[in-house]
């Protein structure tokens, strides 16, 4: 009997430490139960309700946007324009004389100037931020010019292929009339920077051979003057012609001079020295030589000046240096003018112009949003964010504890 009741003592005792050791788990039992229910309540909040309110969104408030698009390349007129090692193998011609002008353009699609040149034809930023577009959609009406401009740049997206040089850009509206008015609108305003790009390097390219120009025929205009001027002081209109004329006629006075001297020779054998027919002569030939000796004189052999130099000598070696600068200024003048005629055939093949091959057509359907694309983007990166953050969570849970 004492046996049983020990029996009995023992198996109480087993019964509380049984209750006792089952008491003690309970707690991270409850715990391990709970976790899962943790992780659906952050799937909830954390992936459907953001993908519902998504979804809710696309559905219900996104407005739809129309896109019209436009293409074209940048064109050059150069006949002398070679043949790359690539445009050998494809037939192509080379782009590389055109391509800083794409950049040029790519850059203008996305600049200011372009946005407040169509914001003041179309009114964009009244458009854009009008109460009928949803509120993520929607341009806010104080933003300031650089948000307008950031707002902007996510309206209008561009292409361009290096290779062929074309360049197409897409432009978005809340309408299909108006996208089709602001790719129009953008593309004429290109169509114009392009034509300024053309106009400003044939200017460059021929405004130093017109500086040449008008400084060699300013240096024409100055020789003539000069010659004007020394006609005028000198009273004599060419003054070598003059020296020439003076050399004959001296040439002509002494071919007298000598004929006279030699029938006063012949004479002389029969006629006595008093005769008057030998008087008449030798007084005939003292005239020739007094008139022989003034025209030597005159052009300077004899007189001379204060510098050791006859005046006329001088006025010949003015005369010649004026008539040299001329000859030189004319030379130096027709030169600079067929170096201008050249540049401005040189120009005139290196023109660029806007070749256009796709112009804007007025969308018929939304093509933005895509909601079945970002909703799945959405539910892709809602998924991951939530699982790389519930094993980091749990990771350090564990870690800690």
């Amino acid at each position: 009997m004492t046996s049983a009741m020990n029996d009995e003592r023992s198996v109480s005792k087993g019964k509380v430490l049984t209750l006792g050791n089952s008491a003690a788990i309970d707690p991270s039992d409850w715990q391990e139960k709970r976790r899962p229910s943790r992780l659906l309540v952050s799937f909830l909040l954390c992936v459907v309700l953001p993908f519902i309110a998504a979804t809710i969104y696309f559905a219900t408030l996104a407005t739809d946007r129309y896109a019209a698009r436009a293409g074209f390349s940048i064109r050059g007129i150069d006949t002398n324009a070679g043949i790359d090692g690539i445009g050998a193998l494809t037939g192509l011609a080379s782009t590389g004389s055109t391509t800083s002008d794409s950049y040029i353009v790519l850059s203008y699609l996305a600049s200011r100037e372009l946005l407040e040149a169509v914001d003041r034809q179309l009114d964009l930023r009244g458009v854009y931020s009008s109460p009928d577009v949803d509120p993520l959609s929607r341009l806010a009406p104080e933003a300031t010019v650089e948000e307008f401009l950031k707002y902007w740049n996510r309206r209008i997206h561009t292409q361009f292929d290096p290779a062929s040089g074309i360049i197409e850009f897409e432009v978005q509206s809340f309408t299909p009339e108006h996208a089709r008015e602001i790719a129009a609108v953008v593309l004429r305003l290109t169509q114009t920077l392009v034509n300024e790009l053309s106009a400003n390097a044939r200017s460059d390219a021929l405004r130093f051979a017109r500086e040449e120009v008008e400084l060699q025929e300013a240096r024409l205009r100055q020789a003539l003057g000069a010659i004007r001027d020394f006609r005028a002081s000198e009273q004599s209109v060419d003054p070598s012609a003059s020296a020439a004329l003076e050399i004959e006629l001296i040439a002509s006075l002494e071919a007298r001079l000598i004929d006279v001297n030699a029938r006063i020779a012949a004479l002389r054998q029969t006629l006595d020295e008093n005769a008057p027919s030998l008087t008449a002569l030798r007084r005939n030939a003292d005239a020739l030589a007094a008139q022989i000796v003034e025209r030597r004189e005159a052009i300077g052999s004899d007189i001379l000046g204060e510098s050791g130099v006859s005046a006329v000598s001088q006025q010949l070696a003015l005369y010649e240096e004026l008539e040299v600068e001329r000859s030189l200024a004319q030379q130096a003048y027709a030169s600079a003018l067929a170096s201008l005629e050249q540049a401005r055939r040189d120009a005139d093949r290196q023109q660029r112009y806007l070749a256009i091959h796709l112009r804007p057509q007025a969308p018929e359907s939304a093509q933005y949003p895509r909601s079945l694309r970002n909703l799945m983007i959405l539910g892709f990166a809602l998924v991951a964010a939530w699982g790389i953050g519930a094993l980091i969570t749990y990771s350090v849970r564990d870690h800690l504890t």
